[in-house]
């Protein structure tokens, strides 16, 4: 709608505008042009321009053209330092608002210089399994900034040196306004339910059967032999030996290990249950 004379746009009549993109009459109502003029927050111009005929017209007080696109939602204003009051401190390039920093300079407006190299800080942002920050974060200078879904508390969900840990796998069912670590019966260690005597389970979901913790109930069921059971048996679920019955009747329970004095003898014809020098049960 005009030509461009060194720099300039010289409109046709009708139009108007730095590159002569607003009509001097507009066949719209108000209501529909305006309605051409909200952005997805529907908000007119995004608070910083003002509607022509479906066209936003972004403020431009300072001639700079710092607030631009269809909406006005890019304001390189942003992208000034405070204190220098160059675009993103001299040291990048602002686009819609945001700085991309030059290499070796980091922060939001490129205020801070990193003193490594690169390659050294992606060296430190490695995880063990090779990836940087374990793909939850950005390297920024050598150090992890984690995509924390849920900051509460002195860390959130998402942390550690390389973001390793996500305490969100603790959650029996995660849901972030709950605090339902460990199904409420252990406590959360980079990820891993640690859980409290009695439970067990990925999630400490399970009760278990016998109230003392797997270290005791090895050691109670150590022989001589230092051989759970002394190799002829194994654990039971429960803190108290069984019974082996014998034709009804009931053996006593030994608090020894599957050793002396009483021996269950399996897979006969005739069972039995021999104690030192007698039998009871039956003819052997």
């Amino acid at each position: 709608h005009g030509k461009c004379d060194c720099g300039r746009c010289e409109c046709e009549p009708g139009w108007w505008g730095a590159a002569c993109q607003y009509p001097t009459h507009c066949d719209l109502t108000k209501r529909e042009s305006n309605q051409r003029c909200k952005n997805s927050q529907d908000i007119i111009c995004s608070n910083a321009g003002t509607c022509h005929c479906g066209r936003c017209k972004c403020d431009d007080t300072d001639g700079n053209g710092l607030v631009y696109g269809q909406f006005c939602e890019c304001d390189d204003r942003e992208c000034i330092d405070d204190e220098t009051e160059e675009i993103c401190g001299g040291h990048g390039k602002c686009y819609c608002g945001n700085c991309y920093c030059e290499a070796g300079w980091h922060g939001d407006k490129c205020e801070f210089q990193c003193a490594i190299t690169p390659w050294e800080s992606k060296r430190r942002c490695t995880s063990p399994d090779g990836q940087v920050c374990s793909n939850r974060g950005t390297c920024v200078c050598g150090e992890c900034s984690c995509h924390d879904v849920d900051p509460t508390g002195d860390w959130g969900d998402i942390h550690g040196p390389t973001c390793e840990c996500d305490e969100r796998d603790c959650r029996a069912v995660y849901d972030r306004y709950s605090d339902d670590f460990c199904s409420g019966h252990g406590q959360c260690n980079c990820g891993r339910c640690d859980c409290r005597a009695g439970w067990h389970g990925e999630r400490c979901e399970h009760p278990r059967s016998c109230a003392l913790s797997a270290e005791e109930s090895a050691k109670r069921c150590r022989g001589h032999a230092d051989l759970a059971c002394s190799g002829r048996g194994k654990r039971a679920p429960s803190p108290h030996l069984p019974r082996y019955g014998v034709k009804g009747l009931l053996a006593p329970t030994s608090s020894a290990a599957c050793s002396s004095p009483w021996v269950s003898l399996h897979d006969v014809s005739l069972f039995a249950i021999y104690q030192t020098t007698k039998w009871v049960g039956g003819d052997p």
